[in-house]
């Protein structure tokens, strides 16, 4: 069950309104068009760590801090759960660590209603699981006979990898990390790349929405999705002083893992 409190009348509701009614299909399209191929600047992962000191998400209810506490917070959760030292648990924490990178988008202009928020499905009808669904009535695509049914534009069990979910740093994070230029440049694992693709698709993680296009492999995906959420939602909750040694040792993880500079 979920910690967050949404609550009507704040500053993250007047965030999702603007979210809802500027994230349609057609904007969503748009933008996968757009960074389908990072090609704005070459930048080391331990680089764009630091570069969310100056990031707070205004989608969070439950946050007021900058990203980069939130990465230390989530990893050092997951670290005290799996603190074995051994290259799978390793992984994991990293996961933790760099899960939400992808608010560098900020850097490039973006507005946060196209870096953060919960996310959900493009092209076919809006489930009331939608975090503010009331807000949804301004997004055009309600209008729409065809994305306004069941299925919209999509076939039964396509799969998650299929769909097209409104634009935010889970999907840009993972392109980066799967594209062509940047996949032979780290051995961050696959499963953890779609974890992160996924984080804030709650609709389906936490709302149960969207079951109709699920295949079998998105079972798991989904369990370990769902696993991942613990130490990102509840980890929000940790100390927020986070010690130089701390840093050092996290950022000495991201150099040996990822020691290439990608493409942003």
């Amino acid at each position: 069950m979920s910690l967050r409190k949404f609550k009507k009348d704040t500053k993250e509701y007047e965030f999702y309104k603007e979210m809802h009614k500027n994230q349609t299909y057609r904007y969503v399209y748009n933008k996968l068009d757009d960074y389908k191929e990072p090609n704005k600047m070459k930048m080391k992962m331990s680089d764009v760590l630091e570069m969310m000191n100056e990031f707070i998400d205004p989608s969070d209810p439950d946050v007021n801090v900058s990203n980069s506490i939130h990465a230390y917070q989530t990893a050092e959760r997951i670290r005290s759960c799996y603190p074995e030292n051994n290259e799978d648990n390793i992984y994991y924490w990293i996961c933790g660590l760099i899960h939400d990178l992808g608010k560098v988008l900020f850097k490039f202009g973006e507005k946060s209603w196209s870096i953060v928020g919960d996310t959900y499905v493009v092209g076919c009808k809006f489930p009331e699981t939608i975090v503010y669904y009331d807000t949804m009535k301004e997004n055009e695509d309600i209008n729409n006979e065809i994305y306004n049914t069941e299925l919209g534009i999509y076939d039964k069990k396509c799969g998650l990898d299929n769909l097209k979910l409104s634009y935010g740093h889970d999907e840009y994070l993972y392109t980066v990390l799967s594209c062509e230029k940047n996949r032979d440049k780290h051995k961050f694992p696959k499963k953890l790349q779609k974890i992160i693709r996924y984080h804030s698709f709650y609709p389906w993680h936490t709302g149960d929405s969207y079951k109709i296009f699920m295949t079998e492999s998105d079972k798991d995906l989904l369990e370990s999705v769902r696993h991942f959420n613990n130490f990102d939602l509840y980890s929000k909750k940790d100390d927020i002083n986070i010690t130089d040694s701390t840093k050092k040792f996290y950022k000495e993880l991201l150099e040996k893992y990822f020691p290439e500079e990608l493409w942003w």
